[in-house]
């Protein structure tokens, strides 16, 4: 949670540190799933995750930019923790 917390705050947001974000997702055994549509014109990326070991709600994003939606992924999953 602060490794997240830690990268959103930073200036440098690569593809490799919102990954090893959703890896510690992960870790916390919740399932993460990213999915690139090319049938979609708009939003091609969607992006999931589901916890099976609580009851909390599905949350998802769907995005143009692969980056946009893994941060806004990272925010909400920190919002509803």
């Amino acid at each position: 949670m602060e490794y997240i917390k830690k990268v959103l705050a930073g200036k440098e947001l690569t593809i490799d540190n919102l990954i090893v974000c959703v890896q510690k997702i992960k870790e916390e055994g919740n399932v993460v799933v990213i999915k690139f549509d090319g049938e979609r014109i708009e939003n091609g990326y969607t992006i999931f995750i589901t916890f099976p070991n609580n009851e909390r709600e599905m949350i998802r994003t769907d995005q143009n930019d692969l980056k946009n939606a893994l941060i806004e992924i990272l925010k909400q999953y920190l919002l509803n923790k």
